[in-house]
């Protein structure tokens, strides 16, 4: 199951990027997860009942690292106003900065399609022959890890939006974002191409404004 070739997905679908029966709003891709260092593996990927310590432990490693997939499916998140990210009142960084603090949940809508786009990974898993199918619960909470969007979304007026269509913050000629602040939500795969696609859709109109020169 795993070559060790190198960390890229190798198998996907964007199946049910958009399309999850009525069961939930939006959707996402499935995808094999990438080649984890075995300790990532142990914490992530260990079956319940799989032994965590000892000479077991290490057997079961040897035995499963290989022979073990694990499908990934990110889903079209629903931006939810409950969730934000401010600064905290009470906690500083070594500098003295305040930090960021998130708070909130993720929209209902979003917990549901998680929920669904599971059951379509564990039915590839069975229908591959596996032998043993397992996964994690669904997260309700926010995450910082990895792939985040938001805060910063385009728009045409103040009121309703940090930046214009292309990026520019409002009330401020000379600032530009060109970065997943600009993202409502991520959508349901990985985000870096449309990242790639907006900045140079701003620096298109950077360049055609001439704010800041050569």
């Amino acid at each position: 199951m795993q070559d060790l070739h190198g960390p890229g997905v190798s198998i996907a679908t964007t199946e049910y990027t958009h399309d999850l029966g009525g069961e939930g709003i939006g959707g996402g891709v499935i995808a094999n997860e990438v080649v984890k260092m075995p300790a990532l593996f142990r914490v992530w990927a260990a079956p319940p009942g799989a032994p965590r310590w000892g000479y077991d432990a290490k057997q079961w490693m040897r035995d499963a690292y290989l022979r073990t997939a694990h499908l990934m499916g990110p889903i079209q998140e629903i931006p939810n106003p409950q969730a934000r990210v401010t600064l905290a009142a009470d906690v500083r960084d070594a500098l003295g900065h305040r930090v960021a603090r998130l708070s909130g949940a993720q929209h209902p809508e979003s917990v549901r399609a998680a929920h669904a786009l599971r059951r379509r990974a564990e039915q590839w898993m069975h229908a591959s022959g596996a032998r043993q199918v397992w996964s994690p619960p669904v997260q309700t909470g926010l995450s910082a890890g990895q792939h985040q969007a938001g805060t910063a979304r385009m728009g045409t007026g103040p009121g309703d939006s940090v930046t214009d269509p292309y990026g520019r913050v409002h009330g401020h000629a000379g600032l530009w974002i060109s970065d997943a602040s600009l993202h409502v939500t991520n959508g349901g795969v990985n985000p870096v191409l449309t990242i790639l696609a907006l900045a140079y859709r701003g620096i298109g109109e950077l360049a055609a404004s001439g704010v800041g020169g050569r």
